[in-house]
């Protein structure tokens, strides 16, 4: 009797021995799977953190500039500022005397002074169109258009990879254009944290463009201006290497608006460009040439048209035009 039972109950207790491996091992794939997945998971989020990051440093450094360009003192202040401090100074202090490399470095400090530059009704007009930002797929149809109407601009370019960017940088120069450097990486966080990054970035951009071109740079535009506020060095520093490298700086005193938050028709920017370019004899105008400024490149045409009829000259920067700088903060 107790034999029967046992034969009876054997497959009995095989069976349970078999579903409890067979749980035993669901609970072991479920628990691996659950770790894959949140290992991929993580991964995942981390690698969508990363973008996220970059992106709102982008959109930071977009941001800052913005600012900085609409924020940049006037020339008008800049008037009061060289006034107050002409007040401040005694007539009868003499000059101190410099040695020869303090008078160097200053050489790339010297400007066209502000009151100098004010024009009365009837005197002419020299105006230099500057594109910074560039080149990009806009930037043909800017040289077309320049080249309709037969005149010279001067194009502060960043540094961009491709056969198509090459081809730009060397019509740019093929066209008899200016060719300035507005630095490699355009990232105010990186191009601004120490002189050695700001040398870094110089040295990389002027390599490239002689290497593409041919030829060797010798103006240069700081990104969002020498008068930035964004920098955590003094800007003088910056400024001091440029001058030992025997470069020219440039700012600008009239502004077209593309470079600010506020969406501007072409209309809008042309009224911005005329309404100020005829308050200075010289005439730097900050445009901007990226892929999504397509007002610009509607307004330049227009632009253009109405300089030919107050018979301005459009000219590029070149080593003997007026250079115009912001006052330093």
């Amino acid at each position: 009797m107790s034999d029967s039972n046992t034969k009876a109950n054997a497959p009995q207790g095989l069976k349970e021995q078999r579903e409890r491996k067979a749980r035993v091992n669901r609970i072991k794939i479920g628990i691996v799977l659950f770790l894959v997945i949140w290992l991929a998971a993580c991964m995942v989020l981390d690698v969508v953190l990363m973008v996220r990051v970059s992106s709102l440093q982008n959109q930071i450094d977009l941001l800052a500039e913005k600012v900085i360009e609409t924020m940049t003192a006037p020339p008008e202040q800049q008037t009061q500022d060289t006034q107050a401090d002409d007040q401040e100074t005694p007539a009868e202090e003499p000059e101190p005397q410099e040695d020869a490399d303090t008078a160097a470095n200053d050489d790339v400090r010297k400007c066209l002074a502000v009151e100098d530059n004010i024009r009365v009704e009837g005197e002419p007009m020299n105006v230099y169109l500057t594109f910074d930002d560039g080149p990009s797929e806009n930037t043909p149809e800017i040289l077309e258009i320049l080249k309709r109407h037969n005149v010279k601009a001067t194009f502060f370019v960043i540094g961009k990879e491709g056969d198509d960017v090459d081809a730009w940088y060397r019509q740019i120069v093929a066209d008899g254009h200016t060719l300035g450097m507005h630095s490699y990486s355009h990232k105010y966080s990186v191009l601004y944290d120490s002189l050695d990054s700001f040398k870094d970035d110089f040295i990389k951009l002027s390599d490239k463009l002689e290497s593409v071109t041919g030829e060797k740079c010798w103006v240069y535009r700081f990104p969002g201006g020498s008068s930035n506020q964004v920098s955590n060095i003094d800007m003088n520093e910056f400024i001091d290497y440029l001058g030992e490298q025997g470069m020219t700086y440039y700012d600008w005193n009239v502004v077209c608006g593309d470079a600010t938050s506020q969406i501007y028709t072409a209309d809008e920017l042309v009224q911005n460009v005329m309404k100020d370019v005829v308050k200075y004899k010289n005439s730097v105008v900050l445009m901007h040439d990226a892929a999504e400024k397509d007002s610009t490149v509607e307004a330049l045409e227009i632009i253009l048209q109405k300089l030919e009829e107050m018979d301005a000259r459009v000219l590029p920067i070149t080593k003997d035009a007026p250079v115009i700088h912001h006052h330093l903060n």
